[in-house]
């Protein structure tokens, strides 16, 4: 996969789609517990989304996810996880980003289809995003 690129807040948009990665990873709701460990031990990954298929299910942080035990990931799945629609305005996705502190955001269709993610640099200064 390439490098990601950096689309500075002041020049980026007007969509939300302008600025999102696509064919963001996912998981589905079976995925046991100990996994999600697993992939969460990497320091990029912030956010683990969960599909049924295309539909979004919700998403766990690394905080939500329980220290100990085991099982599938299903229980511990926030459903009202803030997301974005491609078509929504980037102030939006700042605005969310600031709210409640995330540094990655769903792209979610108003059919539950998972589209893609927003993401921000460390710096939260930048939307990361892969080359098109």
């Amino acid at each position: 996969m390439s490098d990601t690129i950096h689309i500075p807040f002041d020049t980026a948009g007007p969509a939300v789609k302008d600025v999102m990665m696509l064919e963001p990873r996912s998981v589905g709701p079976a995925t046991p517990i100990a996994e999600i460990r697993e992939t969460f031990s990497r320091p990029s990954v912030k956010l683990m989304l969960v599909t049924d298929g295309e539909r979004f299910l919700g998403a766990v942080t690394r905080d939500e996810l329980p220290a100990e035990g085991d099982g599938p990931i299903e229980p511990h799945v926030r459903t009202d996880f803030p997301h974005l629609s491609p078509e929504d305005p980037v102030d939006k996705a700042l605005e969310l980003f600031n709210e409640h502190g995330l540094s990655r955001i769903p792209v979610v269709t108003d059919g539950d289809r998972l589209e893609g993610l927003v993401c921000v640099n460390g710096s939260h200064a930048a939307f990361c995003i892969y080359p098109r």
